[in-house]
């Protein structure tokens, strides 16, 4: 009779444990980075798809008005009250008609008998790259409540937005490149004064694919369509964020805080490379008495000549790396990358300064 053999099942050693466990953390490692790369091009492309759908919108406004809205416009007394911006004008060109006919323009945007519709969160307007509302500094957490134009925001925020017309080009622009003023007349912008009113100062900006106070034709584009900005990324408000990092959590932008907010539109001022000085007072001003285009001191000096992905002040700011998208004003969508050439840049963004802008 043979006798029957005991087999005797063989596990892992424990070094067999360990080479497995690497080789799974290496595999991990390799395909972690390419996963990340995949959803941030599909994110990256659901951004441009955003902004190729209000070029539509605002092709679509221009096709039945004749013109380009203004970024925003006052129809409340005392002035100025800017309470319709042009992000709530194209809603009917957006398939967001019962948005539009629901809001109630004969007062501020930010007035709670409209809070129903601008706390919606609307996808167009948000970027599938920028943060969440959980990772940006919501106005209405703080103490005191933050306020705009004198209403307090409310529980939760309003809809976010990701995105800002390009309404000028600032003096401190040209000057803090070290790059010659434009001879074409400035676009000027009445600060401080009611209508019919003396100005009490004139700002300076040469006018964009948008302008802030008046409704622009094609024809006024005449650089060329496809070599203006209309609508660029300004992602993360009402967080404040410098190169990546958010600031304090108590820092807010100084508009944008919702979709129907009449700052979402800016003009280019430019920053220092650090981010840091943005939005200041050196960003050239003509007044009726003398010129004074962003002389600079060491206590208050020129914005700078950095413009993409520095600060998101009503500057140019996204979440991708290497630069961000914008829309120009033939309707096309196109990724600039951050180190694009200051004079390249600046000609890019102005409607009628002649330069030639070559490829970019």
């Amino acid at each position: 009779m043979s006798k029957a053999r005991s087999r005797q099942s063989r596990g892992f050693t424990l070094i067999e444990l360990l080479v497995v466990i690497a080789i799974i953390a290496v595999l991990i490692a390799l395909l972690l980075p390419a996963v990340q790369q995949a959803r941030e091009s599909a994110r990256r492309t659901q951004c441009k798809n955003n902004l190729k759908q209000m070029g539509l919108a605002l092709m679509n406004y221009e096709s039945t008005n004749g013109c380009f809205p203004m970024e925003k416009i006052s129809l409340k007394s005392p002035f100025p009250v800017y309470n319709v911006s042009w992000t709530t004008m194209v809603l009917p060109y957006m398939d967001q008609a019962p948005a539009y006919n629901a809001l109630n323009f004969n007062t501020s945007w930010a007035d709670p008998v409209n809070n129903p519709v601008t706390q919606m969160n609307l996808p167009l307007w948000i970027c599938p790259s920028a943060p969440g509302r959980s990772g940006r500094t919501n106005p209405a957490t703080l103490s005191p409540a933050a306020t705009t134009n004198g209403y307090a925001q409310p529980a939760g925020g309003w809809g976010q937005i990701d995105y800002m017309a390009m309404s000028g080009t600032r003096a401190s622009v040209w000057v803090a490149a070290g790059l010659p003023l434009p001879t074409t007349p400035l676009s000027y912008v009445n600060i401080g004064a009611a209508p019919g009113a003396a100005p009490v100062q004139k700002e300076s900006r040469w006018a964009n694919a948008m302008h802030s106070t008046q409704e622009t034709k094609v024809a006024q584009i005449t650089d060329g369509m496809s070599n203006t900005l209309m609508v660029c990324e300004d992602a993360g408000k009402p967080g404040v964020w410098v190169k990546g990092f958010k600031q304090l959590a108590g820092q807010v932008t100084s508009d944008g805080w919702g979709w129907a907010d009449t700052g979402n539109s800016g003009a280019v001022d430019g920053s220092t490379s650090d981010g840091m000085i943005n939005n200041n007072a050196q960003k050239g001003y003509v007044t009726d008495a003398q010129s004074v285009f962003c002389p600079g001191t060491a206590a208050a000096p020129c914005n700078g000549p950095a413009f993409i992905n520095v600060n998101n002040s009503s500057e140019i700011y996204a979440f991708h790396v290497g630069g961000a998208q914008f829309l120009l004003a033939d309707g096309s969508v196109r990724f600039i990358s951050e180190n694009i050439s200051t004079a390249v840049f600046i000609a890019l963004s102005t409607r009628e300064c002649g330069e030639i802008v070559g490829d970019f």
